[in-house]
């Protein structure tokens, strides 16, 4: 796994995208339909690649500790080092019916009626939840 990371770290790095988002060291004839859909794909996948780049990073951090959420006084839910907001990163615990538990990278939103939840498992309840931060 870290080898291909670092291939394509090498790949991004070598197009430009790594360091700049944007392709410059890849000719495009703007002039031609076919070399504009190629670029645009290119530009599609170097994102992809970019993310996949973080996510791996963002795995090989070391885990500082778990703990479990509750709400706070101000609404808002908390555990021992953090208060998640809108926006907020974080990795919980998932443990459902359906499944094994496994450990699960979101982040927290607030609803129109100013309760949280956590991205693409709206209806799971936060509190006790079990998190964990990476240092």
């Amino acid at each position: 796994m870290d080898d291909a990371l670092g291939e394509v770290k090498h790949l991004l790095v070598q197009s430009g995208y790594y360091d700049n988002q944007t392709l410059e060291n890849i000719d495009c004839d703007r002039d031609d339909p076919d070399d504009v859909q190629r670029w645009n794909e290119l530009t599609n996948t170097s994102k992809l690649l970019s993310k996949a780049v973080d996510d791996l990073n963002y795995l090989h951090r070391p885990i500082a500790g778990t703990s479990r959420l509750h709400l706070d006084t101000s609404g808002r839910y908390e555990e021992d080092s953090n208060e998640y907001t809108s926006g907020s990163g974080i990795e919980f615990l998932l443990a459902d019916d359906c499944s094994k538990p496994c450990w699960v990278r979101s982040r927290v939103e607030v609803d129109d009626d100013g309760n949280y939840y956590i991205v693409a498992h709206k209806g799971l309840n936060m509190d006790g939840l079990e998190t964990r931060a990476r240092k």
